[in-house]
């Protein structure tokens, strides 16, 4: 709040909304602006601080092309009414001033719209996932060569991610150097490799100019003009620079570019014109529903000299939720997805395919799963079934001879564009059963349906005909802890179907598909059954076993070059989904060792253990694992950090637990 407020107040000559709407009021001292305002039709009140402007020199009001977010200086015809200090410093509310005055014609505009671009940008932002962002409130800042960021315009991105930002881009083409007109001052660091390129071949010609006042026209240098963009970058004469150097500021370097251009024949042919472009460096941000999903940094993420009229795609982070278009649904029936971002043609006896041939393969399901899938027309209401096998379907279980209704929770976030009424977005999570209704019990609404189901189902958040409605979740109907799909328990397998009602609660029959049910074989534990080092011992190379000179949890060996540690290990998981297990011997800084064997994979499949040991069988998607003997050879003298690192086969659909370390021993090993 202002300590002494007063309102600038008057009222502009009416203009039309095009012009109006490139048009700001600014309050500036001289040529510096202090702040920007909407030129509004009508009457303008700008709200001050006497006390703050008692020191502003040739203080006024100026009407002129929006965006000239700092200086005022260059823009031609600029309409400028006084604020006159004595009646400033007067006690009152408002001062009024005479903005009647100000001229707005047609061939005033004419000349500032020569001076300043409408510049458009369009493009879409996505998620990670590749699918759009929808209403996100997007940003697109101008860049300096100082990094620093100017918003420009605040556009939302509409249901498809889809946006345009436009804004006046007023940038002086003699601005584009920082220190104009003292060019040769400074310049961006980055430049500078660029720079000594020129400066290398003008030092070539240089002798065989003639001396004279002023810059040297028409000169032939012994290069051509490089592409802006890539000047604005400093990636013209890339080609050029040597290996070495480091893509870092350099004060030697900027050094040497100031002594070359301290010469006034080198200044009046070097062409600094070159790194100017009518474009302007932008970059973007992005909000979602109150959240920062995308800020990109100036340094890094600027897109130099941008050409008025591109695309971007601009990629979302963090709590973004996106809109992935559904896959056409079926023309009769009903048929399942896919669990997270595993399809269902991804998904054989229960187990998601993941990277086949490798170790991240035929993984089982865990934790919260998403479960997707689409109706043909006519299905407003449907129940979950799901049917208990008896064993793993990979490893010859016994199919369901029946189903049970389950009634786990179902909530999918929808999101409101009152596009007919106050333009805001909002964001409400809106419950899609189980409910009872129609006589039936353990009810889920289609989002098609969901709009006009009676009560009890609580209403839709308040929307009108024409407002835009769109579901975060498109297609989810199921979403639930693993272990509630099979009864609770911690592993078993599934098979999941549906049973289809319409919108006054009449059975639909659903026609058969192939993709009607999913299987899922579940094991809700990242952890495998036992992951332990038994025992550490260590030999001498004659194979024969010393003992520990260390004490307690501190054992010490002593051995010649070419003795061994043998670490008995024990990695077993009773439902057989482990992925791998390794042995990590690991020492001074960040140096990994090697054991015999190295890394067990479920694939590729090795020479392993006999039994009770479980050995990769890809036939049966099964790695049991158990006990044996890794070898170490230790090389130099250190202290022996020997980790058990696991990594187990179950995901969600979209991700799996990381590799984890169940097990540790520390041994300090000597070699004489």
């Amino acid at each position: 709040m202002a300590s002494d407020p007063v309102l600038l107040v008057g009222k502009l000559p009416k203009a039309s909304l095009e012009h109006a709407h490139r048009t700001s009021v600014y309050l500036a001292s001289g040529d510096e602006v202090l702040a920007e305002y909407p030129a509004l039709q009508g009457e303008i009140r700008i709200p001050v601080d006497r006390g703050a402007l008692a020191e502003a020199r040739n203080l006024g009001v100026v009407v002129g092309p929006k965006g000239l977010a700092k200086s005022l200086a260059g823009v031609p015809d600029l309409q400028r009414v006084p604020v006159d200090p004595g009646q400033l410093s007067k006690r009152g509310a408002e001062l009024r001033l005479p903005l009647e005055k100000v001229k707005l014609n047609p061939e005033m505009f004419e000349r500032w719209w020569g001076w300043c671009e409408w510049y458009c940008v369009s493009g879409q932002i996505v998620g990670p996932d590749g699918c759009p962002a929808p209403f996100a409130e997007v940003t697109v800042y101008s860049v300096d060569f100082a990094l620093t960021r100017t918003p420009r315009a605040t556009v939302l991105a509409d249901e498809n991610g889809n946006f345009t930002a436009c804004f006046n881009w007023c940038e002086c083409f003699f601005c584009c150097w920082p220190c104009w007109p003292h060019w040769w001052w400074c310049w961006p660091w980055w430049w500078e490799w660029d720079i000594l390129h020129v400066l290398e071949r003008i030092e070539e010609v240089v002798p065989r100019i003639p001396v004279g006042p002023g810059p040297v026209e028409k000169l032939r240098l012994p290069l051509s003009r490089p592409d802006g963009k890539a000047l604005a970058r400093g990636e013209a004469f890339c080609s050029q620079r040597r290996l070495e150097e480091r893509f870092a500021p350099d004060e030697v370097r900027t050094a040497l570019i100031k002594r070359k251009l301290s010469s006034e024949s080198i200044r009046r042919v070097f062409p600094w014109w070159w790194w100017c472009c009518d474009d302007p460096n932008i970059c973007f941000s992005a909000t979602q529903g109150g959240n920062t999903i995308l800020d990109e940094d100036p340094a890094t993420d600027t897109r130099w000299c941008f050409a008025e009229g591109q695309s971007v795609v601009l990629v979302a982070s963090g709590q973004v939720f996106t809109t992935c278009p559904p896959p056409p649904p079926p023309e009769d029936g009903f048929l399942f997805v896919r669990v997270g971002n595993t399809t269902v043609d991804t998904i054989h006896d229960g187990y998601a395919d993941g990277n086949v041939g490798s170790f991240n393969s035929d993984m089982a399901f865990w934790d919260g799963l998403d479960i997707y899938g689409e109706f043909a027309a006519g299905v407003g209401y449907y129940q979950v079934e799901a049917g208990q096998w008896a064993g793993d379907p990979a490893r010859g279980g016994t199919a369901p001879g029946s189903s049970a209704p389950i009634t786990p929770d179902l909530w999918n976030q929808v999101v409101i564009w009152h596009r007919t009424t106050t333009n805001a977005v909002t964001f409400d999570w809106v419950k899609m059963g189980p409910f009872n209704a129609g006589g039936l019990t353990g009810l889920y609404a289609t989002q098609e349906q969901r709009d006009s189901a009676p009560a009890p189902w609580p209403p839709l958040p308040a929307h009108n005909p024409g407002d835009v409605v769109v579901w975060a979740y498109e297609g989810r109907k199921i979403y639930a802890d693993a272990s509630s799909l099979i009864g609770g328990a911690q592993n078993g397998a599934v098979t999941l179907a549906v049973t289809a009602f319409d919108a006054a609660f009449s059975p639909v029959a659903l026609a058969a598909n192939p993709d009607d049910h999913l299987t899922l074989e579940i094991d809700n534990t990242s952890a495998v059954t036992v992951g332990h080092i038994n025992s550490v011992r260590v030999f001498n190379s004659s194979n024969v076993e010393v003992q520990s000179t260390g004490t307690g949890n501190c054992p010490a060996y002593q051995i010649d070059l070419g003795g061994y540690v043998v670490l008995n290990v024990t990695v077993r998981d009773d439902n057989e989904h482990l992925g791998y297990y390794l042995i990590s011997p690991e020492f001074g800084h960040a140096q990994i060792g090697t054991t015999t064997p190295g890394t067990r994979e479920y694939q590729p499949s090795g020479s392993f253990p006999g039994s009770p040991y479980k050995a990769p069988d890809t036939t049966q998607k099964s790695f049991g694992g158990g006990t044996e003997d890794i070898y170490f050879y230790p090389q130099e003298s250190c202290c022996y950090d020997f980790r058990l690192g696991v990594w187990k086969r179950v995901t969600n659909g979209s991700g799996s637990p990381g590799e984890y370390t169940p097990d540790f021993w520390t041994v300090l090993i000597r070699i004489v």
